[in-house]
């Protein structure tokens, strides 16, 4: 099945009588030039120049069909006709037809960078000549951003450090759990919450083999379940942790 290319002119001719548009021929550029003109369609072939000193003298009779606010729009000669083009296609695509002005520009949107102060990071590498106490593999937040060496504040650490962010690596940002989003087992723990109304580790492991329970406690509290942890300790006095649904108020 071949493809129809609409020319230009198939598109002029598509517009209504009365529509503004914006045209250039291309092989009359002594007149027109290379900025589009603004015109009216007044039939199939003829439109009525908006913007330009040049075409032919038009009356008013040949304007029918167009309103008096629009005949107060088209330029005239000094001998008072207004001033039309006859639109034309001579098989070697001339005729640029434009249903919006093609010389005003559309004002670009600036993407703005997400802002990184509150990005947890972890430590890959170190500086030279910064503080023993920063060790590879340590953890942090920034408190700044904008420039290559951020102040940030390290986890366990007292104060606040500049440190490059080649030495960093950003932790990706993961969208807010939410209950649509809950992983399977996440979904399998509460439901054996609401079953049970309470769970420990090792419940939960016997059940349904969660690995992590303290994990898929932590995405349902983010998912806007309420959850209560009650310390406890077993018969050698080893602690754990029991989970309870906080009943709705």
């Amino acid at each position: 099945m071949s493809k129809t290319l609409v020319s230009a002119y198939a598109a002029f001719q598509a517009l209504a009588i009365g529509t503004k548009f914006w045209f250039r021929q291309i092989d009359t550029t002594q007149h027109v030039g290379e900025k589009p003109v603004a015109a009216l369609k007044i039939n199939n072939y003829d439109v009525a120049i908006l913007d330009a000193s040049f075409g032919w003298g038009l009356s008013a009779s040949d304007l029918r069909g167009v309103s008096q606010e629009q005949l107060a729009l088209i330029t005239k000669s000094d001998a008072g006709r207004y001033l039309g083009w006859t639109l034309f296609e001579d098989g070697s695509n001339n005729l640029k037809v434009w249903t919006t002005d093609p010389t005003v520009k559309k004002p670009r949107v600036k993407k703005l960078k997400p802002s990184l102060i509150g990005q947890r990071f972890t430590i890959m590498s170190l500086p030279e000549g910064i503080n023993p106490e920063i060790k590879v593999g340590m953890k942090g937040t920034m408190a700044s951003t904008g420039h290559e060496t951020p102040l940030v504040v390290l986890d366990g650490h007292s104060r606040l450090v500049h440190i490059h962010v080649s030495h960093l690596g950003i932790h990706k940002r993961r969208p807010k759990m939410t209950m649509d989003r809950l992983p399977p087992q996440t979904r399998e723990v509460l439901a054996l919450l609401k079953s049970k109304g309470s769970l420990t580790a090792i419940e939960a492991g016997g059940v349904i083999r969660a690995r992590s329970l303290a994990k898929r406690i932590s995405e349902l509290k983010e998912a806007g379940v309420a959850i209560l942890a009650e310390t406890k300790y077993d018969h050698t006095g080893q602690r754990y942790a029991r989970y309870h649904l906080r009943a709705a108020a």
